[in-house]
């Protein structure tokens, strides 16, 4: 089998198949090294998931920080929500380029072959699976596989080729930049802010930099000169209140980079011989903090699923399997969707401004077949 996307979803799935004792699994990652990506913060549920996968769950071994909560400036009150108030133990800021090649090489380790970097050149489905024309390091090579798994990310490669319909909800994008030496004015709590165009978040990163976003929509961040544009970056920065007095913004915020935020969902999460997990079925808002965690229980989901298909000789068998994906796909979408609705709405400051405006409904309805 074959899985598009070597992330925390794909490479979780990886492994929890080689743990499966499933022989043949391939996964295809399209970038070789660690691109800065957004991401960085992981909650506590991680570790439960990671030792199912057979991995430490002590994550300050491998180069992590503790994350212990969030302090917010929401709906006009300044709070703190300590993760150990509520016994949840603490998260993890995370190296993200590191976690994720650590989850790769696990994977690896467990016997999954891994290609990178790989690109799909072209995909065809025969009766006796799926045909992939795979190109790495200027040569291309055929692969076969009985069953893929849509894993890369909110680009859902594979449902694009098979037509299956993406819905986006809203054109959210993260604006971010990293401020070396940041770290301490942050401690161990992330800090969301809420603006009249958006919400602003930082984080400390193992390193002792902070990153630091605003999240506003695609339009909002083009007009009056684009945000993107430092000297307007640094404005809006300065013009925040607990963000400024935390984590000062500079005369120039130096490299400034731009990441889709947006929530999609795809309209069938399986079909025959194929499922979708991670961002590729469901992409989250990070205002939720459940990306990678929701990304990784997709994963060993999954690899249940995906068992059944490969231990089953019935049709009527697989179905069931790929039915019961697509309910929990279903359920996971509309618990998430009641909880940003209940967290937008908890902000009435702006009610009148188009950012605001535009997360003031709730959605219904909603269904990943």
């Amino acid at each position: 089998m074959v899985i598009l996307g070597g992330g925390p979803a794909g490479a979780a799935l990886a492994l929890a198949l080689r743990r499966a004792g499933v022989a043949r699994v391939a996964l295809l990652h399209r970038r070789a090294g660690g691109a800065f990506c957004i991401g960085e913060s992981v909650a506590p549920g991680i570790a439960p998931l990671l030792r199912r996968l057979g991995l430490p769950d002590d994550l300050e071994r491998c180069g992590h920080s503790p994350y212990h909560g969030n302090r917010s400036l929401w709906g006009g009150v300044t709070a703190v929500d300590d993760f150990l108030h509520r016994g949840l133990g603490h998260g993890w800021h995370l190296d993200r380029a590191k976690f994720d090649a650590w989850l790769r090489d696990a994977a690896a380790a467990s016997g999954a072959r891994l290609i990178t970097p790989a690109r799909l050149e072209a995909i065809t489905r025969g009766r006796n699976g799926w045909h992939l024309s795979i190109r790495q390091n200027g040569r291309t090579i055929d692969h076969s596989a009985t069953i893929m798994v849509d894993a890369s990310g909110r680009r859902a490669a594979l449902g694009a080729f098979l037509g299956v319909t993406r819905r986006r909800c809203d054109t959210l994008v993260a604006i971010a930049t990293v401020v070396p030496g940041a770290a301490p004015g942050l401690g161990t709590l992330s800090l969301i802010e809420a603006v009249p165009d958006g919400w602003w978040y930082a984080a400390a990163l193992p390193s002792g930099a902070a990153l630091v976003s605003l999240m506003t929509d695609h339009d909002l961040a083009r007009s009056g000169g684009g945000l993107r544009c430092p000297e307007a970056f640094s404005a809006a920065w300065a013009a925040t209140h607990e963000l400024a007095r935390r984590v000062p913004p500079t005369k120039m915020a130096g490299n400034i980079s731009i990441f889709p935020a947006h929530t999609q969902f795809v309209e069938h999460a399986a079909g025959p011989g194929w499922l979708s997990i991670g961002d590729a079925l469901l992409a989250l808002d990070p205002l939720t903090s459940s990306g990678i965690t929701g990304a990784m229980e997709d994963a060993c989901a999954a690899a249940e699923t995906i068992c059944s298909w490969l231990g089953s000789t019935r049709p009527g068998d697989r179905s069931v399997a790929a039915a019961a994906h697509a309910r929990r796909a279903t359920h996971t979408l509309r618990r998430y969707m009641a909880e940003r609705h209940r967290l937008y709405a908890a902000e009435c400051r702006w009610a009148d401004r188009p950012f605001w405006q535009r997360r003031s409904a709730g959605w219904s309805g909603v269904r990943a077949r």
